[in-house]
């Protein structure tokens, strides 16, 4: 009987330390900064915050407030209403595949624009619709509308192009000058035809002229971001916080992702009354080739600032030399803007204004003088641009008519007196001096009854133009816009 108890005992004890080391094995203690020792706590004692009683961790110093992230969808789904997908339909002469553009392809473009009036007039890039035969726009609510061109600026990459509709939201411009370098920014568009896309960033740097190394840069001063701007953001909004738009989303560094680039609202909003009003921008002229102010020449000319722009060369009886300016003054103000290289003098002249006085301040002889300079039309313009003449009649083909007398008599003609550019009349042949003899089977014989006959065509329809040029008269065929 002794003999089995002692077994049982054995056997129990056996059992338990099998039992104690199998768990010690399946189930390590980690020890870690929590772990409390097993001495009991003194009864009625009060656990202190980080004693070996306490259940709560010790208080190691102060810890840094956890802050959340900028929070975008408020003003996104705000502005997201008047932010356009715009669908571009080339031409068989123009490729809009084009070095750091964010937007187009061979056989047609893909981008994005913003609604800046309610009638439908809306701002894009310039090689958005560059060469377009069709234009088409979509708004945020699924509806579609053709689209014709405004105006278009091929050295800002602006364009403004309109559609038939009312009452539609705004987007905002904001003052891109305001903007501090670091600040949110948030950009919206339709890359890869991904309709109303977000992204995010900073304000990485302002007045980028030096962008495109080893080619001829027409930007004047861009905005650069590291918010991702793709294929199809083209010409869509740069938004600051407060929902306004303070950048057109123009251009991508190919080099590396991370820098995008955008056209500064302030630029836009100088150049949409241009194209407008006469299609394109009526640039002014002053007269003179400038030179940047480096330390070196501010020294050797005793001037005390690091900025300005040197004239180097007067155009002979410019508006320069006409106002009194010379060869080694520095402008320090133009138009009432201080001036801080020669891009600023570039810019500044060529938005002015022809025929507009303009006051600029130069350094001379250790002095701030003062001058009075008429703005003169560049030499490059392609003609003295005026306001539409109301006795000229607006085609949307791309093409303008107006009344002409032909023979003895009062007869009357249409003849077309101005052709857009890459418009769809100009890709169908249609030249200055063409008389329009018929729209469909009626005949036509003024401008008024060219209208007339214009408007019994829906959107989308195919015209049937009777067109006499010089060489030939043909009929043409041109879908209504």
């Amino acid at each position: 009987m002794k003999k089995l108890a002692v077994v049982i005992l054995v056997t129990a004890l056996t059992s338990s330390l099998i039992t104690v080391v199998a768990a010690r094995f399946l189930f390590p203690q980690t020890q870690t900064e929590d772990a409390r020792p097993t001495t009991p706590r003194p009864p009625g004692s009060t656990p202190q915050v980080g004693s070996p009683f306490s259940t709560k961790p010790a208080d190691t110093g102060p810890r840094a407030p956890m802050v959340a992230g900028p929070d975008f969808s408020g003003l996104v789904e705000a502005l997201k209403p008047a932010i356009v997908h715009i669908s571009a339909t080339a031409g068989e002469r123009v490729s809009r595949r084009l070095p750091g553009y964010p937007g187009g392809q061979d056989d047609g473009s893909l981008g994005t624009g913003i609604i800046i009036r309610a009638d439908g007039l809306i701002v894009t890039n310039y090689h958005v619709i560059q060469g377009a035969s069709r234009i088409q726009v979509k708004l945020s609510d699924g509806k579609q509308y053709p689209a014709f061109l405004k105006g278009r600026d091929a050295q800002t990459d602006l364009a403004l192009i309109q559609i038939r509709a009312q009452n539609l939201p705004v987007a905002p411009l904001g003052d891109s000058d305001a903007i501090p370098v670091g600040a949110w920014v948030v950009a919206v568009g339709n890359p890869f035809g991904l309709e109303h896309t977000t992204t995010a960033g900073i304000l990485s740097a302002k007045n980028r002229k030096e962008i495109a190394p080893g080619t001829k840069n027409n930007y004047w001063s861009l905005l650069q971001t590291d918010a991702a701007i793709n294929p199809g953001n083209s010409g869509g909004p740069l938004i600051n916080m407060n929902g306004e738009v303070i950048g057109i989303n123009t251009l991508v560094d190919t080099r590396g992702p991370g820098i995008g680039y955008a056209i500064p609202s302030n630029i836009v909003k100088e150049i949409i009354p241009h194209l407008e009003k006469y299609g394109s921008v009526a640039r002014s002229y002053l007269g003179v080739h400038v030179q940047s102010i480096t330390p070196e020449l501010a020294q050797q000319y005793k001037y005390p600032h690091p900025k300005g722009a040197i004239v180097v060369k007067l155009a002979p009886d410019g508006p320069a030399a006409k106002a009194g300016l010379r060869e080694g003054d520095i402008i320090t103000e133009f138009n009432g803007k201080p001036i801080e290289d020669d891009n600023d003098i570039a810019w500044g002249a060529s938005i002015a204004g022809i025929g507009k006085s303009i006051e600029m301040k130069v350094f001379r002889d250790h002095k701030f003088k003062t001058f009075s300079v008429t703005m003169a039309s560049h030499p490059g313009n392609t003609g003295e641009l005026r306001p539409p003449n109301p006795a000229v009649a607006a085609s949307p083909f791309g093409i303008q008519v107006q009344n002409v007398s032909v023979g003895i008599g009062a007869n009357t003609k249409v003849m077309v007196v101005s052709v857009e550019p890459d418009s769809i009349g100009d890709r169908h042949g249609i030249r200055q001096g063409d008389i329009i003899l018929n729209v469909g089977k009626s005949p036509v014989r003024n401008t008024q009854e060219y209208t007339l006959a214009l408007q019994r065509y829906a959107m989308g329809q195919n015209v049937m133009l009777l067109v006499d040029s010089p060489n030939a008269t043909r009929w043409v065929i041109l879908p209504m816009q």
